[in-house]
């Protein structure tokens, strides 16, 4: 006899049974109370040392493990690039092609990395996303 249920992914039992041991697994191991308190706010703070000063970046802002910097034609009156120059996607760019996977929504960049990042990784990402805005900053003739 034939199971028919209409499941793709979403709301699917096999799915949510996984769900269900992820949420688990995360509140054994402290994952969640590790991000508030220790890797989350170290995150936040090298983030802002980084990249608050770049001459390319308008506003860094984030809480917890989630990052977004605004990359801006002029700093001091933080205007934006016009739409068709796909400032954000020449950033992208250059992240696909030095490794390191950095979403463009417009002429933002945001950073996720996994909640179970070391402080050492963190200094390896951030190294890396300067590289990659460092080298947008060149295209862009910003200083």
């Amino acid at each position: 006899e034939e199971l028919v249920h209409g499941y793709t992914y979403s709301g699917h039992p096999v799915a949510c049974a996984v769900a269900l041991k992820n949420l688990e697994v995360l509140a054994r191991d402290g994952v969640v109370t590790r991000v508030k308190q220790s890797i989350g706010p170290y995150f936040q703070r090298r983030v802002q040392e980084v990249f608050a000063n770049h001459p390319l970046i308008g506003e860094v802002r984030g809480v917890g493990m989630l990052i977004a910097m605004e990359l801006v034609a002029d700093k001091t009156e933080r205007r934006s690039f016009p739409r068709e120059s796909h400032t954000g996607t020449i950033c992208r760019d250059h992240c696909f092609n030095n490794g390191l996977v950095m979403r463009a929504i417009r002429d933002t960049m945001v950073l996720a990395p996994p909640l179970i990042i070391t402080e050492v990784e963190v200094e390896k990402l951030l190294a890396r996303a300067k590289l990659c805005i460092d080298l947008t900053a060149r295209v862009l003739n910003i200083a």
